[in-house]
């Protein structure tokens, strides 16, 4: 019997095999949702309805990553994690001084630009699945070292999902430009935040409690997901025939 990937990798070869099997098996790849939407068959009034609920777990991913910083030691040894952490974190919440817009806020851009007002975002309800799914994500921030909830990140992925994604929202749903903003900064951003994470992964995964851990956490951050897409567009969701 093959030995599972935390014991018969270590290190570098750990977080590659890591990598690899997010890319491959992430809900962001393989939902039937985003299938639909790249085939331009996704019907808007569901749209809206995912829309909407991402909303509200994308504002609470920078508290996230400040509890991902506030449990990295200020030792100066871990002082350049610490940095990228807050690299990101500035990112997602936006810079202070105006420099750079938060993430919440281009995702209210684009919700505007697919004809859903940011009031009806902002005052919509949240389903019980999306609650579930940004407690669990804050109280894996919380709870775990860094490289732990690092290791369970969704950026490789969703460099893959934008980039899929972006194609369909400009020629099948015709999206202004200006409104995909959100879209063509995670295909990017998403490339030096990856490099960010599988960096804190591959200089923690030390031992095979720890990379057991890393995985559970990417398992983790897999169920959340799937979760939440579930939750707006139904579980078990059928595409509508062509």
């Amino acid at each position: 019997m093959t030995e599972p990937p935390w014991i018969r990798c270590e290190g570098e070869a750990f977080r590659d095999e890591l990598n690899r099997y997010k890319l491959q098996n992430h809900p962001f790849r393989h939902h039937p949702f985003f299938q639909t939407i790249e085939a331009g068959t996704a019907p808007m009034p569901l749209i809206h309805r995912w829309a909407a609920q991402f909303y509200p777990w994308l504002a609470c991913v920078p508290s996230a990553y400040a509890e991902r910083f506030a449990r990295c030691p200020t030792d100066p040894k871990f002082a350049h994690f610490r940095n990228l952490i807050l690299d990101q974190l500035v990112e997602e919440a936006g810079d202070p001084h105006g420099q750079s817009i938060g993430h919440p806020e281009l995702w209210l851009r684009f919700c505007e630009g697919i004809a859903l007002p940011r009031a009806t975002v902002l005052e919509a309800t949240r389903f019980p699945s999306t609650m579930v799914a940004i407690d669990e994500f804050l109280y894996l921030n919380r709870e775990v070292p860094f490289f732990i909830s690092a290791a369970g990140s969704s950026e490789p992925p969703n460099v893959d999902l934008c980039s899929r994604l972006l194609p369909a929202w400009r020629s099948k749903y015709h999206v202004e430009e200006p409104a995909l903003t959100y879209y063509t900064l995670h295909v990017t951003a998403d490339v030096e935040h990856t490099k960010f994470v599988n960096e804190m992964v591959g200089a923690f995964a030390s031992t095979p409690e720890i990379r057991r851990q890393m995985w559970d956490a990417m398992l983790r951050g897999f169920a959340l997901h799937r979760l939440l897409i579930d939750g707006a567009v139904g579980e078990g969701y059928v595409p509508p025939p062509p």
